[in-house]
């Protein structure tokens, strides 16, 4: 005997780190190597791709306006 049941859970924030190590050479103190950081869309912005395209389909798509929003996710 086999139910299904729809379920939905609200929108949820998380918080995405990355983390690069350094590397140095004892031997040659002046050089540190580290992993180049991932592209970002915006630079120096904290929003991944996914947050910036769920603001733009609620304001465009659901025509939810900005300050809207802004209630919405405090």
């Amino acid at each position: 005997d086999v139910s299904e049941r729809l379920d939905i859970v609200p929108a949820q924030f998380r918080v995405i780190v990355t983390r690069r190590a350094k590397y140095a050479c004892r031997a040659c103190e002046e050089v540190v190597v580290q992993a180049p950081a991932p592209a970002r869309l915006v630079e120096g912005g904290i929003p991944t791709e996914a947050t910036v395209a769920h603001v733009l389909v609620s304001k465009y798509a659901d025509h939810l306006p900005l300050y809207r929003q802004a209630q919405i996710y405090a």
